[in-house]
């Protein structure tokens, strides 16, 4: 593994039973299917695509919330899937993450010193009055004045909130911070606001992030490299630029066409629209966009699921770059 790849994914996959049905003729859905990623230090790794498509699993995969049932998960070239919870908390302090609720994922019932302190005082990193101080510094360094840790998560804004999720995420000075769709709850503004933070946090820092979300713009504003997911595979995968002013696969180029634009000139522009919604599962072989894809052809049915490389990214399809 090269001395900068904080976090890797070799081929994981991750499937669950479906509830309500007969235990012995129970189905599973394949959230995550042989997918695997590396995250370089200091960059932001953006995993994107709609709801359902298993980018969320991914998170919680990485962060070992979830076993895979296949592949292997390395922290800083060190495989952390088959540690036991004990070993997995020692090493809690490097790998930390935001979720998308600051509402649900802050105690109510604590001030913001208290969140804040928690993690430190039970890692054993200061004492008292050095975390005392860290507290302040973190504050500071979200843009929150100081005088508000004393208050209680109900009484911020939701983007105020997910500024302290971030303080208590940079507490524990983490390896790397995976981020579950930390700003699709928050208005457009605000928005900006915490992806600004991010950024600047990052070249301050020199913090690797994983970013999570369902809008193409957002991940490619913080991404370096990005992978794009369709029913629990990446279908194209590579440095944001790239895949955001040339999407090689259908779907990368059915994701952007679907942001709103601000320039009315671009409003009547031609754009690739799926033609349904996500449906059921697809086979184990032939394109998983087949049904919905607009620029299917019957070679599509036996076309393989493996990444192929063209024109400095990876894709399962390279349609539009012929189109």
């Amino acid at each position: 593994m090269p001395d900068n790849i904080v976090l890797e994914t070799r081929n994981i996959s991750k499937s669950y039973r479906i509830s309500g049905e007969n235990s012995l003729f129970a189905k599973t859905f394949q959230a995550v299917s042989d997918v695997s990623v590396a995250v370089r230090q200091g960059e932001t790794f953006g995993i994107v695509g709609e709801s359902g498509c298993g980018k969320s699993t991914m998170a919680r995969l990485m962060m070992c919330l979830e076993k895979p049932d296949a592949g292997e998960i390395y922290l800083q070239g060190q495989r952390i899937d088959n540690l036991s919870e004990t070993q997995r908390r020692r090493l809690r302090p490097r790998f930390q993450m935001v979720f998308q609720d600051s509402g649900s994922s802050l105690n109510p019932r604590k001030r913001v010193q208290d969140i804040l302190r928690e993690p430190m005082l039970y890692h054993r990193i200061g004492d008292q009055k050095q975390v005392d101080s860290r507290v302040e510094e973190l504050l500071d360094m979200v843009g929150l004045p100081v005088a508000m840790k004393r208050r209680y998560p109900h009484e911020f804004s939701g983007g105020q909130r997910q500024r302290v999720c971030i303080a208590r995420a940079l507490s524990l000075n983490p390896d790397v911070i995976v981020l579950d769709e930390p700003v699709s709850a928050l208005d457009v503004s605000v928005q900006a606001q915490i992806l600004n933070l991010l950024r600047d946090l990052q070249q301050n820092l020199h913090l690797t992030y994983v970013f999570i979300g369902h809008g193409l713009g957002a991940v490619h504003y913080i991404s370096h490299q990005i992978a794009v997911m369709y029913m629990g595979r990446v279908v194209e995968m590579g440095p944001s630029d790239t895949l955001f002013d040339h999407p090689a696969h259908p779907y990368t180029k059915a994701l952007l066409d679907a942001a709103p634009v601000a320039d009315d000139t671009l409003r009547g522009r031609e754009r690739t629209v799926m033609a349904e919604e996500i449906g059921d599962q697809p086979s184990d072989s032939g394109c998983p966009l087949l049904p919905r894809c607009p620029y299917a052809q019957e070679g599509c049915r036996s076309r393989g699921l493996a990444l192929f490389e063209t024109q400095g990214r990876l894709t399962a399809c390279d349609r539009m770059l012929e189109g």
